[in-house]
């Protein structure tokens, strides 16, 4: 059993849809095996944690709905659309309201988009990863790139706001293999690009064979010399790199996200999501057996509850805000916190100034060309 969690207000809902067809070896977010029967039950307990979430908010105002996963494109239009007529019939939804749902291009149908449009999503985010055959087949992904520009050619029939995952800094990808990759990318003229290097989580397949010696990564000078590439590329296509992993053409921002690394509260549904209501952040049990027994016995989601101290806000404020172009403002730091930024952060900035990690204008911060590229060193600053 969990204590109820007020929200004074929240910007944006996440959905967790935890069903997959395989597990990806590199990914750590929770999923588990499709199964159709337990994805009628799960719906039902999703409807069950929403009814008692509506409870909780003052403000239903949202600006964004991130249906993620796990592989949400493996859900039918009709759940998609009775899930979100119900959120729309207890949250405000403004027409500008971002309505997000992640897809895979082995389970996105040219059905299943037109069901998606007709449900209310605006915005599908397609995970490609790559166009090469040779690095799919590593990542886990069963789709060739045949079937990768298959996908995007029939998302851009019915979508105009879409996003395209692509995974660098690959195992021996050589830097010829990698721009062949961002000029078939860019061939489709996205609107929103996600690129990100290929991280290794524990208790992951990836961690254990790396752990052997079965592959190695790029040395960091390698992957630094990927992303410079492909900012400048992105720059001279008319991309703005608005955060560290994220590229936008104008307009096309991602919204979600966006209210995240602002510091917005954000609400959660399905095992292994996690919500945050300005003071207080949980996440949802991880474990589906779990959240549907709490469903049948008519319990609540059991949840690990963090409590954060304004120490830990201040320093989460800073470097979500750095992952942006839009950079640290220390006049909004001051507004939020009642907090004098140079008492508590002036030494460690200027180191990391005299390092060429920090820039700062304007009465803001921002990371440098460099600090992006050792952005976790520059956000460990703020969590000491």
């Amino acid at each position: 059993m969990s204590k109820e969690i007020r929200f004074n207000e929240a910007s944006a809902l996440y959905i967790h849809i935890p069903f997959c067809l395989s597990k990806c070896p590199y990914c750590d977010f929770y999923s588990v095996e499709y199964d159709k029967k337990r994805v009628d039950l799960y719906w039902a307990a999703l409807f069950q944690e929403l009814e008692s979430l509506i409870k909780s908010v003052d403000n239903k105002l949202l600006r964004s709905i991130y249906i993620g996963g796990g592989t949400p494109s493996l859900i039918s239009g009709e759940k998609i659309f009775a899930l979100l007529k119900k959120i729309r019939s207890s949250f405000q939804l403004p027409p500008t309201a971002e309505i997000t749902i992640e897809a895979n291009p082995l389970s996105l149908s040219e059905e299943k988009i037109i069901a998606y449009k007709r449900a209310g999503v605006n915005r599908i985010s397609l995970g490609i990863q790559s166009f090469n055959n040779k690095f799919l087949d590593f990542l886990g992904r069963n789709s060739s790139r045949e079937k990768n520009i298959d996908s995007i050619k029939l998302l851009k029939k019915y979508f105009s706001n879409y996003s395209l995952d692509l995974i660098f800094a690959l195992p021996e990808q050589s830097g010829e293999e990698f721009k062949r990759d961002l000029e078939i990318l860019s061939s489709f003229n996205p609107p929103h690009i996600s690129l990100y290097n290929l991280e290794i989580h524990e208790q992951t397949p990836f961690y254990q064979r790396l752990e052997k010696g079965e592959f190695k990564l790029p040395a960091d000078k390698i992957d630094a010399e990927m992303y410079n590439f492909a900012q400048n590329f992105f720059l001279k296509a008319g991309y703005n790199n608005y955060e560290i992993s994220n590229f936008a053409k104008s307009g096309y921002r991602a919204q979600h996200n966006y209210l995240y690394w602002r510091y917005n509260s954000y609400l959660a549904l399905g095992p292994g999501a996690a919500a945050f209501n300005g003071k207080i952040r949980y996440k949802n049990r991880a474990d589906l057996n779990k959240y549907l027994k709490s469903f049948l016995a008519d319990q609540k989601v059991e949840r690990e509850i963090n409590f954060l101290t304004k120490e830990d806000r201040m320093a989460e404020y800073c470097f979500l805000a750095l992952r942006t172009r839009a950079g640290l403002s220390l006049h909004q730091f001051y507004l939020n916190f009642k907090e004098d930024f140079n008492n508590l952060y002036r030494d460690s900035v200027d180191k990391l100034k005299n390092k060429s990690l920090l820039a700062e204008s304007n009465n803001r911060l921002y990371l440098t060309a460099k600090g992006k590229l050792l952005a976790n060193e520059v956000f460990l600053v703020f969590l000491k």
